[in-house]
């Protein structure tokens, strides 16, 4: 096979010098040269920085393992690289005279060494051949590469997709002997780690054929859910002779009969055939080497960071007695603003007591809100009841959904907020109060005073100090908010990585039902996919995967988005819109959505795995 030329520097790869991945690798090139960059220019540090939110699981996970290799590599001049799955380099340590030569070819965080970005190179070509490789000096396409011997080893994902790229680089005129061992050494334990830390509705099966190897990066390990093989590493589908297609969500029996015999303590497990093998089952989350992140509080996430300059204005009024209204759409955080608010104004000591004013029959939102003695009217309890504006007493009162309080009740509300005074139903006198007032609303007060259906005179009382509160959708930060969200997410285990393409589409979506969709949507993901999983646009809800998009109503759409399809379209889509709105329905339930679909929640699960990848 003749060599491969670089037209522009006549450079040339003999075929009897290289790997097999190396020639293709110049094949490639070879083709596609106008689109190689010599001089590439990095993300911008915003846009690292929301490829380091997007890619928190990968690395929080490999952290012990380039920390330990950048401190082994210092002194051969060369750096430990993490780049994510599509080659751009999310973090680099070791030698420091090394990394000031790195930087001059653009071997630093923020750039992009994909293949068809930076011709043959360790991180890009690795990716492509979904495989360790070392590139060494003049095996790279472009010749301002050539100063570098590079050795890479892919991370994959429980579910066998890759996550990322673990790389040593050094100096090409030095040997580096060991390097692409350390390399697929650590990007195993990497991988391991991923598994290890699963949350708790996970069990994880440790085995190998030698007792000995239980707690090596060469042990087989199986993340387990519902008793179905959910995740394996590569050891484990190297061990059992299969692939990741045929274990993942196959039961455990299948491969393994006696399994659950090693829940407690180490022992024997086998294969149908009867091949032995040693084993201990352990409990996902506990991790021996990572301790758990902190997680912020789930009732009061961060606010957007258009509304961090208005909010010491809002504090400022609430403390100073003034009234503040809180203005969006629904879902748009309105009650987490005020939760904001309580806890950093004069009140926060004392009680934060919500009303929801649309969620309360006509008939009872009186006694709701100011209380009645006992025996004050049929069905009443019979020790009476103090109302929510007498709770609120001290504290901060939070109306939600001010506009759907009945009009006969406005004038009635009015005069306690004007006179700080109640009067619970079949009281004789009424009882002084005193407490900071946030209320909240998604309707247009404005057109409904001009209807006649809300009073002008309360709307005023109300509207002492306004905050309109922005959509999701008009979010700066959108991007690493939604991944920040997954992370977030307290009730779900860690642990999903979204891929570019989901997080595109998420990030495209209209938003219509803002905070509390985008929620239920990284609720819903996070319980049907395992930890460590990679997001695809696929495994996206129909609505959001499709390249089209809802917009919200009076809401022009995002620039070149069209309108959606008003129909699933196949089979698989109705099916998966049908089980979509179930578990909208359910608040992302799985229990709840299976018991409306007639199916069991394990069947639920299956179906939902199979069809989403």
């Amino acid at each position: 096979m003749p060599g491969y030329q670089l037209s522009a520097s006549g450079q040339h790869l003999p075929s009897t010098q290289a790997a097999a991945p190396i020639v293709r690798s110049w094949e490639r090139c070879a083709s596609a040269t106008a689109d190689l960059h010599d001089d590439p220019v990095a993300l911008r540090h915003g846009n690292l920085q929301e490829r380091l939110e997007q890619h928190a699981c990968v690395l929080r996970a490999a952290q012990p393992e380039i920390e330990t290799l950048a401190s082994m590599v210092a002194s051969a001049s060369s750096l430990v690289l993490l780049a994510d799955a599509s080659g751009v380099i999310l973090q680099a340590s070791g030698n420091t005279g090394f990394l000031q030569r790195a930087d001059h070819v653009a071997l630093r965080p923020g750039v992009s060494w994909a293949e068809n970005h930076r011709g043959t190179n360790a991180i890009g070509t690795a990716l492509i051949e979904a495989a360790a490789l070392r590139v060494h000096g003049a095996e790279h396409f472009l010749r301002r590469n050539q100063i570098l011997s590079c050795h890479a080893a892919p991370i994959r994902s429980p579910r066998g997709d890759i996550l990322g790229v673990l790389d040593i680089s050094g100096d090409a005129g030095r040997m580096h002997a060991y390097a692409l061992s350390l390399a697929s050494m650590c990007s195993r334990q990497v991988a391991n780690r991923v598994i290890e830390q699963a949350g708790e509705r996970c069990l994880y099966l440790v085995f190998h054929k030698q007792a000995s190897l239980l707690d090596s990066v060469e042990r087989g390990l199986l993340l387990i859910e519902d008793e179905r093989i959910v995740g394996a590493n590569d050891a484990a589908v190297a061990l059992l002779g299969a692939t990741w297609p045929a274990l993942l969500d196959q039961p455990l029996d299948g491969w393994l009969v006696d399994w659950r015999a090693v829940a407690r303590t180490p022992g024997r497990v086998h294969t149908p055939q009867g091949a032995p093998f040693h084993a201990v089952l352990r409990q996902g989350g506990h991790a021996r080497s990572l301790p758990a992140p902190p997680r912020p509080p789930r009732a009061v996430p961060a606010l957007a960071p258009a509304l961090q300059a208005g909010f010491e204005r809002a504090r400022r009024a609430l403390d100073g007695g003034l009234s503040v209204l809180l203005q969006g759409e629904t879902g748009a955080g309105k009650e987490v603003y005020a939760q904001h608010l309580y806890r950093r104004s004069i009140w926060r000591d004392g009680p934060f007591v919500a009303v929801n004013c649309g969620a309360l029959p006509e008939s009872l939102i009186e006694a709701e809100l100011f209380g009645y003695e006992p025996g004050a009217y049929t069905g009443a309890r019979r020790l009476g009841a103090r109302g929510r504006l007498r709770e609120a007493d001290g504290g901060v009162l939070f109306l939600d959904e001010i506009g759907d309080m009945p009009l006969a009740l406005q004038t009635r509300l009015l005069r306690a907020l004007q006179e700080r005074m109640v009067q619970p139903l079949g009281a004789d006198k009424a009882v002084s109060v005193n407490f900071g007032l946030v209320s909240a609303t998604h309707r247009d007060l404005d057109a409904m005073i001009a209807a006649g259906a809300f009073r002008a005179d309360l709307y005023y009382r109300l509207h002492d100090y306004a905050v309109p509160l922005p959509r999701l959708r008009e979010r700066d930060d959108l991007r690493p908010f939604i991944c920040a969200a997954l992370r977030a997410l307290d009730d779900t285990p860690a642990g999903l990585t979204l891929a570019d393409d989901a997080l595109d589409a998420l990030a495209a979506y209209a938003w219509p039902g803002n905070y509390r969709q985008l929620r239920s949507v990284l609720r819903t993901l996070a319980l049907f996919h395992p930890p460590g999983s990679l997001i695809h646009r696929h495994h996206l809800p129909a609505a959001i995967a499709a390249p089209a998009v809802h917009a919200a109503d009076g809401a022009a759409p995002r620039p070149g988005v069209a309108a959606p399809p008003a129909a699933p379209a196949s089979l698989r889509d109705a099916s998966l819109h049908r089980i979509d709105q179930a578990l909208a329905r359910h608040g992302g339930n799985i229990a709840g959505a299976a018991h409306e679909l007639g199916i069991h929640r394990s069947t639920l699960y299956r179906h939902l795995a199979r069809q989403r990848g």
